[in-house]
């Protein structure tokens, strides 16, 4: 709530965070955290192997990459309301078909569906959306409706994993399709207002200031457009390292507790991986609430450092069960940059003017390390038979993204300057 003249006032961008969370705490869970409980009912069903039936998350991610850029510009614009809503409902269509499928290539199918209205549905309308009706705290915004993805993980999970042996996976995939319309369409229509303006309102903080106390841009105003950006080596550098970044935070996880089992077994793998999703959420809400209070550079140099010493911890130390739990903190912290930090670094680096546009292409890099990530880390494990130097790579990885955002954020504030002397 806004403090003013000693009360406090509502401020409609905290329905918007609402809306934000429920999005998430559905879509995404069945996007990706939950999509995963289909794995074995689908392939025993079908008599396919897991690698077939994986191929569906990687053409959902590889859509996504393709269309990223235009659904940014597109969401950035008059019709964002009208496109959220279409794609939510798509979304939710388009998964419920994954329940007809009688052969895994009308899955493919699907999966090219889901990709295309997800792009529009999910992560990218969230951050463009919160990013219009926040100055102040924006980062705290973001993170706490991203964090819905964890929280509704937890509560589907065994609600879906009781549909799928009572009732078989096909009425699964139909019932949660039908959900997501049912649910999700009056939240992206009706709360998710794409920006203050559209209410007669200003930007939750706009009377706070047009810069925080980092010296980050926040007025939209005084924000650089995309095609300006293209033109900006710089530019390219951040892309790197939201590249780097998003290799470690996607990679990573998929591969997490088998790495763990191979050193404690799985019984110990499961309670640390219990244990790590116990801590994801308030890491994810917590890692905003730093890159407000201290900044993108801190935060970011935060972020990948303790996420860092997570891939060190695993790459040398294998016989201490103890280290395991510091481990899996650090590790959640530093997996929640993945969903989080491309989000806030990019809003607070480049503004948000054009920050659908931005965002799109920048989301397209995200996408593309979705789809590199885990198959490139066990491919590390097939050819070595161990996630040694896969967790080395990683960490490297982690320095890499901290001094290429770190960079281009210098250099972008002294590109701004110039431009406003000139």
């Amino acid at each position: 709530m806004e403090k003013k003249r000693g009360k406090f006032k509502f401020h409609y961008g905290f329905a918007i965070v609402f809306g934000g969370f429920i999005i998430m705490a559905l879509l995404h869970s069945m996007l990706q955290t939950c999509f995963s409980l289909f794995l074995v009912p689908v392939t025993e069903g079908m008599g396919i192997a897991r690698t077939q039936f994986s191929l569906c998350t990687s053409i959902v991610a590889i859509v996504m990459m393709i269309i990223s850029p235009k659904m940014g510009k597109v969401l950035g614009k008059k019709h964002t309301r009208a496109v959220f809503t279409i794609c939510v409902a798509g979304m939710g269509i388009s998964y419920a078909t994954y329940g007809f499928a009688t052969q895994i290539w009308h899955m493919y199918i699907s999966a090219a569906l889901v990709g295309f209205f997800s792009c529009g549905a999910v992560v990218m309308p969230v951050s463009i959306i919160i990013a219009n009706w926040f100055q102040k705290g924006r980062g705290t915004a973001m993170s706490i409706a991203l964090a819905g993805s964890g929280i509704g993980g937890t509560i589907i999970t065994p609600i879906l994993n009781r549909i799928i042996m009572n009732q078989g996976y096909s009425k699964a995939f139909l019932i949660f399709g039908i959900l997501m319309v049912v649910v999700e369409v009056p939240v992206a229509f009706f709360i998710m207002r794409p920006k203050p303006s559209d209410m007669g309102l200003e930007p939750y903080g706009a009377d706070s200031g047009t810069e925080t106390a980092q010296g980050e841009v926040k007025k939209a105003s005084k924000s650089i457009k995309l095609s300006d950006l293209k033109k900006q080596p710089f530019f390219y550098i951040y892309l790197v390292g939201i590249f780097a970044m998003c290799i470690c935070g996607y990679g990573s996880l998929g591969q997490l507790s088998a790495a763990l089992t191979d050193s404690y077994g799985a019984t110990f793998s499961a309670v640390i991986i219990s244990f790590f999703l116990l801590v994801l959420t308030p890491a994810k809400i917590s890692l905003g609430w730093i890159y407000d209070k201290f900044g993108s550079k801190v935060g970011t140099i935060y972020v990948m450092t303790v996420y860092g010493i997570a891939f060190l911890l695993l790459a040398f130390v294998t016989n201490s069960p103890m280290i395991m739990y510091f481990m899996a903190i650090c590790f959640s912290i530093g997996v929640s940059s993945g969903t989080v930090s491309p989000s806030v670094v990019t809003a607070a680096t480049f503004g948000s003017e054009d920050y659908g546009a931005i965002f799109g292409f920048v989301n397209c890099f995200s996408m593309a390390a979705m789809v590199i990530g885990s198959p490139a880390i066990a491919s590390v494990y097939d050819m070595t038979g161990s996630y040694k130097i896969a967790w080395i790579t990683c960490f490297a990885l982690s320095i890499l993204s901290i001094i290429c955002l770190v960079y281009a954020d210098i250099r972008c504030k002294k590109v701004y300057a110039d431009c406003i002397e000139s």
